[in-house]
C-alpha cells in the first residue's frame, strides 16, 4: 500500500531530516517523511528497524558472553618500555652516550649544549668508541664546552685516526701540518693526508698533493711505504668500539 501525507492526502513523499528532539523511540522504530506538497513532516513505523535492533542485541549478547570464557582472548605481550636517552647513556652504553652528545651539539631535541655534547663525547670516547673519540678530540681542540687543550685533542685525534677513521686521519694531518698539539711534521701530514684521500675523503687528496710539493722524494717514498703498511687497519670498522 502506497504511503500519503496524512495531511493533504498526497503521495508525493521524500525523506525528512532526524532532529536531535525527535525522540530515540521514534528514530529507533520510526522513519520521517516529508510531503512535497504541503510540506507536513510525518513518522511512519518502520518493521527492518526492531528487526535489526533484535540482530544488534543478539550479536551483543553473543560477544559478551564469548569474551568471558577463559582463554577466549589471547594474551597480548606488555609493549616494550620506551628508553629515556639519558638513561641508556647514563647506563654506559657507549652508542647512546654518542647519539645523546650530538643531540646536544646539534640542539637536535634538546637545547644546544656544548657542555653536555662533550660531556658525552667523554664518556663514549672512554668506552672506545672511535666517532665519539673523534669528536670529543674536536671539542678540544676548539675548546668547545671544555677547556681547549691541543695537546688532549692531538691525543684523542691520533688515537682515532690510527684506527682508521677517515675524518680523524684529515685532521690528524692537518694538525702535523701546522703544528697544533704537536711539532709541525709536513711528512707526517702527507702520510695522514694519503690514508684519508685512500678511503674517498676529497678534501685530503686536496691537501695531500698541496704538501707532497714541499717534501724530498726521500720523504715522499718513505711516507707512501708507511701508508701501504698501515692502510689493511685503515680499513677497520672504526664505529666499532675497541676490542676489550
Amino acid at each position: 500500500m502506497a504511503r500519503t501525507c496524512p495531511q493533504c492526502g498526497s503521495q508525493k513523499l521524500r525523506s525528512a531530516r532526524v532532529h536531535a528532539h525527535d525522540g530515540i523511540r521514534r528514530m529507533l522504530l520510526f522513519t520521517p517523511l516529508r510531503c512535497r506538497e504541503c510540506h507536513h513532516r510525518f513518522w511512519v513505523f518502520d518493521p527492518l528497524k526492531p528487526l535489526l535492533l533484535v540482530l544488534v542485541a543478539g550479536a551483543l549478547v553473543v560477544a559478551t558472553v564469548w569474551f568471558a570464557q577463559p582463554g577466549s582472548i589471547a594474551t597480548l605481550p606488555p609493549p616494550a618500555p620506551v628508553r629515556d636517552p639519558h638513561a641508556l647513556a647514563s647506563s654506559g652504553d657507549a652508542n647512546a652516550q654518542l647519539a645523546l652528545g650530538i643531540r646536544y651539539q646539534e640542539g637536535d631535541g634538546v637545547i644546544k649544549n656544548d657542555t653536555e655534547a662533550a660531556k658525552w663525547f667523554a664518556r663514549a670516547a672512554k668506552s672506545g668508541l672511535a666517532e665519539a673519540q673523534y669528536r670529543y678530540g674536536l671539542a678540544l681542540l676548539e675548546g668547545r664546552g671544555v677547556v681547549q687543550d691541543y695537546k688532549a685533542a692531538f691525543a684523542w685525534i691520533k688515537k682515532t685516526a690510527e684506527r682508521g677513521y677517515a675524518p680523524a686521519q684529515l685532521s690528524l694531518g692537518e694538525l702535523y701540518r701546522f703544528g697544533t698539539g704537536t711539532e709541525i711534521d709536513k711528512a707526517r701530514a702527507y702520510l695522514w693526508f694519503n690514508l684519508a684521500a685512500a678511503q674517498g675523503v676529497e678534501a685530503a687528496a686536496k691537501a695531500r698533493d698541496s704538501v707532497v710539493v714541499q717534501l724530498k722524494p726521500e720523504q715522499v717514498a718513505a711516507m707512501q711505504e708507511e701508508a701501504r703498511r698501515m692502510s689493511p687497519a685503515g680499513l677497520m670498522h672504526a664505529t666499532q668500539p675497541d676490542a676489550p
